[in-house]
């Protein structure tokens, strides 16, 4: 399998200047395949990739008939990779690099290949330990036996007299934002708090699975609700994904 050149990502939704909704909804959303891609194609995800651009694929010592693809959507991760790949391969320091594409080309490869009767490479998708933590005390209050948080966790806000989901409105477009990274979110609701004085008191940052949103988008029934829904990246790999793509331009 091959990936794409570098791609250019950009945040679609800004919190300021944005007027606030808050409505009720239970992620019963529906969208074709190709528009869900569209929107996971906003969020940059790494992964380490010979001069080929052909992704390093890592065997596990107990299963020598499978192999494993990670993609990092956090930056730090994809360079403590690359360092131990360094470290591990002296020879090929020369070979490898930290790679970029996006979450919906890397959502399609990962499709592509479970089709296969023969499949042989299992996926993985390594969000910040920062963001697996707080996904897991989220549903650790709401169940004190729950162990440890398993997927990519996304993050909404919700509140208001009705416990709502926050949707943002810009340019007469309304957006239902969920962000990677519940730092981003919170520094967002911080900046929104200073220009908007009528937003709810008891907003609370809410924790789900990528895969619950990605299964209800492809299989739910309400199409416009599905529409609102504007994946934001963590600042930190749109970031790192400006420095990879500076990087990979010809000298």
């Amino acid at each position: 399998m091959n990936f794409s050149g570098a791609m250019l990502f950009r945040l679609v939704a800004s919190a300021l200047a944005a007027l606030v909704f808050l409505f009720q909804a239970s992620f019963a959303f529906a969208l074709s395949e190709d528009q869900l891609v569209a929107k996971l194609n906003l969020v940059p995800v790494f992964t380490i990739a010979d001069a080929k651009n052909t992704p390093l694929l890592l065997v596990p010592k107990n299963d020598k008939n499978t192999a494993v693809l990670n993609f990092y959507l956090d930056p730090a991760l994809a360079k403590q990779a690359m360092q131990v790949v360094k470290t591990q391969n002296p020879d090929k320091n020369k070979t490898y690099r930290v790679a970029i594409t996006s979450l919906g080309q890397a959502y399609k490869v990962a499709k592509d290949e479970q089709k296969k009767q023969s499949a042989k490479v299992r996926f993985q998708f390594l969000s910040s330990p920062k963001s697996v933590e707080y996904a897991t005390e989220f549903f650790r209050k709401k169940d004190p036996n729950f162990k440890m948080f398993q997927g990519v966790p996304v993050f909404f806000l919700s509140g208001g007299s009705g416990n709502g989901i926050l949707t943002l409105k810009r340019d007469g477009q309304e957006y239902l934002p969920m962000f990677f990274s519940e730092v981003d979110l919170q520094r967002n609701l911080l900046e929104l708090r200073k220009v908007r004085s009528d937003l709810p008191k008891n907003l609370s940052v809410e924790a789900t699975t990528l895969d619950s949103i990605v299964g209800t988008i492809l299989n739910g029934k309400n199409d416009n609700d599905s529409q609102k829904i504007t994946f934001v990246p963590a600042k930190d790999a749109l970031d790192y994904a400006k420095t990879v793509q500076k990087d990979a331009k010809p000298k």
